[in-house]
């Protein structure tokens, strides 16, 4: 009998609101939704890769799940509700659950060494004995592939690739339970991308992480993630595992961006190609989200937003087709 996964975080009904428009005395008179009352749960031990075009609100879901912005509704970490933590209790909560940011060029102080960068957060945290912080920086950066002389060093007298291994070994330095990997590898060479992708699959095993993966990748997300969600308009379309997400996609925006990863065996199916641009998330589609760009709406999906259709015990699709 199969084991059921264990829930490590619960989302419910999360919403995300941007003010865009100044009205009198600067208070804002209008909203962007980034996100659209998003239902997603991530389980203890796997990578779940999060796609879809840039905009979308990925890296908003990101950071609304660690709270590092402030959305409505529910993120459910150890039946803890992260968005009603206070500052004490937050605090908590960060040593669990990190981020490692896009861009390794700016997510680091260039002012100081990879050493003081490390040692940071362990001070921040309430580790001030210095074997101990010693010892959990050296057994870091080994664990990223950098050496003990690199801990002299500052963050410009590396290349792009080392950058990221050392924001790698800063979110791994407090030994949390659970990762957000906000496009990683989108800043780096292909060929260091590589690197970086099989080093992360590499820790995800060693210490027992679970890790939310977002990318805009296809490619590099079906290689590395047990599941993945695709998001569209700040809205999650479709989830499943990796593998039946490839062979059978069921939500037509999916169809669409595998259709479009390249492949070096020969496609039974020609790419899909979307029509229009992608709607403003200022002023979404009515209903389905989707269905200006769709090549199979029905009239249906301009008058009412569609439910959630389970295919499978492990796979969801949000779209008419699917019933």
């Amino acid at each position: 009998m199969q084991k059921t996964p264990e829930k490590l975080i619960e989302i419910k009904d999360l919403n995300m609101y941007y003010p865009i428009n100044s009205g009198m005395l600067g208070k804002s008179n209008e909203y962007l939704r980034a996100l659209n009352g998003i239902n997603l749960d991530i389980y203890k031990g796997e990578i779940l890769g999060l796609v879809g075009e840039s905009g979308c609100g990925k890296s908003t879901l990101g950071k609304a799940v660690l709270r590092l912005i402030n959305p409505e509704g529910y993120v459910f970490y150890e039946n803890e509700n992260i968005p009603e933590l206070n500052k004490r209790e937050l605090k908590k909560f960060r040593k669990k659950a990190q981020m490692i940011f896009q861009n390794p060029y700016s997510s680091l102080d260039p002012r100081m060494t990879i050493y003081a960068l490390l040692r940071e957060p362990l001070v921040v945290h309430g580790i001030r004995d210095k074997n101990e912080i010693n010892t959990r920086i050296h057994e870091i950066i080994n664990l990223v592939g950098l050496n003990e002389e690199d801990l002299k060093r500052y963050p410009h007298e590396f290349s792009g690739g080392q950058r990221q291994r050392i924001a790698i070994a800063r979110a791994l330095i407090l030994k949390p339970e659970f990762l957000v990997a906000d496009e990683p590898v989108s800043a780096l060479d292909v060929s260091i991308q590589a690197q970086i992708i099989t080093l992360l699959k590499d820790l995800k095993e060693k210490l027992n992480l679970t890790i939310l993966f977002i990318s805009h990748d296809l490619g590099v997300v079906k290689y590395l993630s047990d599941r993945i969600a695709v998001m569209y308009l700040g809205d999650i379309v479709e989830t499943a595992k990796a593998e039946e997400l490839f062979d059978n996609p069921r939500h037509p925006y999916t169809q669409a961006l595998i259709s479009a990863v390249p492949s070096i065996h020969e496609k039974t199916t020609g790419e899909i190609k979307l029509t229009g641009d992608l709607p403003s998330p200022k002023n979404p589609p009515h209903a389905c989200k989707f269905h200006t760009r769709c090549p199979y709406a029905m009239e249906i999906c301009t008058q009412i937003e569609p439910e959630i259709i389970k295919i499978s015990d492990s796979h969801y699709a949000k779209c008419y087709l699917c019933k």
